[in-house]
């Protein structure tokens, strides 16, 4: 029989093909093993920054709002701080100064610890004739002022999911300041161009005036859904009386505000800063309304008068007794005045009415950076 046989006994094979394959087996699961955690660690790492950026914005909402009373209120800083103030926040070098009043030593160190990472961070002032003088600012002695102190930018914390209630006469408005970042970095308002231009011919002197509709907050704003939701519970199914309830939130419970009227200037507020200050001019009281119509859906549009602005609503089945209206894309609109508290829609009669007309610009804060001249209908450039 030939050794090539069939039938011959196959020799044993060599193990070590077997082993390396083995070892290198073992190998690939190690690297795997320690790729997986690699990832998950640098997972970790990179939300864990995320995470301190988002805190970081949200102390930078708390000092621009803080900094910022007119916006703001005392109301808002009274919940965030307690006694605690600031005083001054100098943007250059990031740097903070907090009053605090009279008070036991037990509370002053319970604001600090929670309010500042490192108390060893807080610079103190030194008294001067009577005040207490540092960083080449002063404030007087008082019961209101015995603690005199700043410190870095860097060095101020706070509680982002701390709630923030402001209550009105028949509603509460609720918000937090991650709700707050949302509005200040305009992420819920419609945002734009604010300065638009109204110059007729190129002759004439520039002739401008602010975009209104940069302010608007947007459909489906968690703060103004739930405070439509709270005025709206007792409301019926039927459009016109939620449009009036919010004409009645806004013209009853929105002080009207004769220092941003008459004080120079145009100062135009997010909703939340009028929700929270609870007062504002035409302007504002005419941008809180335009907010809380896009949580119900309701098209509007902004009617720009000469030194006034307003809401119109379609007609629908509201009454036009007061023939305060105006015709726009072959639709008759009522003015919801905001200004003129119990002011009910196509019913009140506003004396000195044809002040406030004619009508000269329309405008629609859902399209964006889109202002009609209500005239020659002629979209205004913006600068």
């Amino acid at each position: 029989m030939s050794s090539g046989s069939l039938f011959e006994e196959e020799k044993e094979r060599s193990p070590l093909p077997r082993i390396f394959l083995a070892i290198g087996l073992i190998v690939l699961i190690i690297a795997g093993i320690i790729g997986y955690f690699a990832y998950q660690s640098n997972k970790e790492r990179v939300q864990a920054a995320r995470d301190v950026r988002a805190e970081e914005n949200y102390r930078d909402t708390a000092i621009n709002m803080l900094s910022h009373s007119r916006f703001s209120g005392d109301e808002f800083r009274a919940q965030l701080l307690g006694k605690g103030r600031l005083e001054r926040y100098e943007r250059v070098n990031e740097d903070l100064y907090f009053t605090y009043p009279r008070s036991s030593q037990e509370e002053f160190d319970e604001f600090v610890n929670k309010f500042f990472v490192d108390k060893n961070k807080l610079e103190w002032a030194k008294e001067k004739d009577g005040k207490l003088e540092m960083g080449g600012y002063s404030v007087a002695i008082s019961d209101q002022t015995p603690y005199f102190f700043r410190t870095s930018l860097k060095n101020f914390k706070v509680d982002s999911t701390q709630p923030l209630n402001f209550p009105f006469k028949t509603v509460n408005y609720t918000l937090n300041l991650r709700e707050v970042k949302d509005f200040l970095d305009n992420t819920q308002i419609y945002g734009g161009n604010i300065a638009v231009d109204a110059t007729q011919r190129s002759s004439d002197p520039t002739l401008w005036f602010a975009n209104h509709g940069i302010m608007v907050g947007k459909p489906n704003e968690p703060t103004l859904q739930r405070l439509v939701k709270d005025l709206l519970k007792d409301v019926e199914d039927n459009r016109e009386k939620k449009i009036q309830r919010l004409v009645d939130f806004v013209s009853n419970e929105i002080e009207y505000s004769y220092v941003e009227a008459f004080g120079g200037g145009e100062t135009l507020k997010r909703p939340d800063e009028i929700l929270m200050t609870r007062n504002g001019d035409c302007s504002n009281k005419t941008i809180l309304l335009a907010s809380l119509l896009e949580q119900i859906g309701e098209d509007y549009i902004l009617l720009y008068c000469p030194h006034h602005i307003t809401v119109g609503v379609q007609q629908g089945n509201f009454p036009n007794d007061n023939k305060m209206d105006f015709e726009w894309e072959k639709k008759n609109w009522l003015i919801a005045e905001t200004t003129l508290p119990n002011f009910q829609v196509g019913i009140t009669k506003v004396a000195g009415f044809d002040k406030i007309t004619p009508i000269n610009f329309v405008q629609r804060p859902k399209e964006k950076n889109l202002i009609f001249d209500a005239n020659s209908m002629k979209v205004l450039e913006f600068r």
